[in-house]
């Protein structure tokens, strides 16, 4: 081969090559600017499928909504009005009165009376837990009467029960000789309802009020009391 042929040889090769790598370029720039398209180096907004889901709070898949349980204790003293709810006194002057029968309007030294009372859950009541405070002084209270008496309180005695030979068969809630200023130092539960028109199984409680064989001051003669005491239950869920 010739010097001129192998120039010119040398020299298409040459554009050959150019050719072949402005077409590579233009390739690489075409890629490029496709992949700035889908989002690489560049802020493009794209259109996307939306979907909404709602959702509410129930209960047991039946549509009942939440809602709060009902909490309410009643009590039953034997007066002829069965189960009652009385839980404002003094503003309410029906509060429940604890048959001490006729013997505890004339009390001497060594005296001792009972009553009997029940307490439950009100129909569509959860359960709770009671506790027995102490008593006030009603109106015409003696305070040295007051101070001198004692009592005690038992659950579980019912009221054909409450009597000197059957209160020992109970639970102290409060034990004998407590001063009636003072509160029960047990507590006891009652029974939630089983649904919203059945009332909770009742709780017997049996009041046993003394009047110590000590008692004797001339003081005390003539004199009236007037215990007020009270429930105090928390519900248990």
């Amino acid at each position: 081969m010739s010097a001129d042929q192998t120039t010119r040889a040398h020299d298409e090769t040459t554009e050959v090559r150019r050719t072949r790598d402005r077409r590579s370029r233009g390739r690489l720039r075409a890629v490029l600017a496709g992949a700035g398209v889908l989002g690489i180096g560049a802020a493009v907004t794209l259109a996307a499928w939306t979907d909404t889901e709602w959702i509410f709070g129930g209960t047991d898949n039946d549509g009942t909504p939440i809602g709060t349980t009902v909490f309410e204790i009643q009590q039953n003293v034997y007066d002829g009005q069965s189960f009652q709810n009385r839980e404002n006194w003094p503003t309410d002057a029906t509060a429940g009165r604890l048959n001490f029968t006729v013997a505890a309007a004339s009390l001497s030294p060594g005296a001792v009376v009972y009553a009997p009372m029940q307490l439950r859950a009100a129909p569509g009541s959860v359960g709770g837990t009671v506790v027995l405070n102490a008593a006030q002084q009603g109106t015409g209270t003696d305070p040295g009467l007051f101070g001198a008496l004692v009592y005690q309180a038992r659950t579980g005695v019912t009221q054909a029960n409450c009597n000197a030979a059957g209160i020992s068969g109970g639970t102290a809630l409060a034990p004998a000789s407590t001063p009636l200023g003072t509160g029960g130092s047990a507590s006891f539960t009652v029974a939630g309802a089983p649904d919203a028109t059945t009332a909770g199984t009742p709780v017997d409680v049996c009041f046993q009020i003394t009047m110590p064989a000590t008692a004797t001051g001339d003081a005390l003669q003539g004199k009236a009391v007037v215990p007020v005491w009270s429930f105090t239950a928390t519900s248990q869920s």
